[in-house]
């Protein structure tokens, strides 16, 4: 779900900039996929360069929603059994690499006033995007900018190899992780018969 859940963002994100840019069909995307910390690894920073990066740098959990429904009705006398479904929210990193710094500083504002704008992406809102990848269920992802602080950045950068670059952090939420295998089945409890004991004198 995570690669379909930013698929969603990515193509929003570059349909918008290109309507900005009021760039000719066919345009090659302004936002990639790269890990950002390889900028130094020769074999790939060409295709990173002159571009915005999108970087996956975390991931966490949603506790509040860990303990949720463990079963599905399969058929009319029939409940599967299951682990609960898994809801991740995930950082992702927006990283301008861009040799002329005011070409950078100007795509990191189109970014942020996208999402400014759009924070909620839906395979519903976004039609023909996942047309070439499988999809078992609705998608659904909300997007949160993240406020770091100087320690937090100097830690962010100093992972990823130290070279900073402009860039704008955010969160995206719940998106959902479900496996369609089966634990267990059994069979519905269709009534409840209740034994009465004599009353104690």
């Amino acid at each position: 779900m995570i690669v379909e859940a930013t698929t969603l963002v990515l193509a929003q994100l570059n349909k918008y900039i290109h309507r900005i840019d009021d760039s000719p069909l066919g345009t090659t995307d302004v936002v990639v996929y790269g890990n950002i910390a390889q900028l130094d690894n020769g074999a790939v920073s060409g295709e990173l360069e002159n571009k915005v990066v999108l970087t996956l740098i975390n991931f966490s959990e949603e506790a509040a929603l860990r303990n949720g429904q463990n079963y599905t009705r399969s058929s009319f006398d029939t409940v599967n059994y299951h682990n609960p479904d898994l809801y991740l929210n995930i950082v992702l990193l927006f990283s301008a690499n861009y040799t002329n710094y005011s070409t950078a500083l100007r795509r990191l504002s189109q970014v942020i006033t996208f999402f400014q704008g759009q924070t909620k992406f839906t395979s519903s809102n976004s039609p023909g995007v996942l047309q070439n990848i499988p999809i078992t269920s609705d998608i659904s992802v909300t997007l949160d900018l993240l406020s770091l602080s100087f320690e937090e950045v100097n830690h962010l950068w100093g992972s990823l190899g130290g070279k900073q670059l402009p860039f704008s952090a955010y969160r995206a939420r719940l998106i959902r992780v479900h496996s369609e295998r089966i634990l267990d089945a059994g069979g519905y409890i269709s009534e409840i018969d209740v034994i009465a004991g004599d009353a104690v004198k």
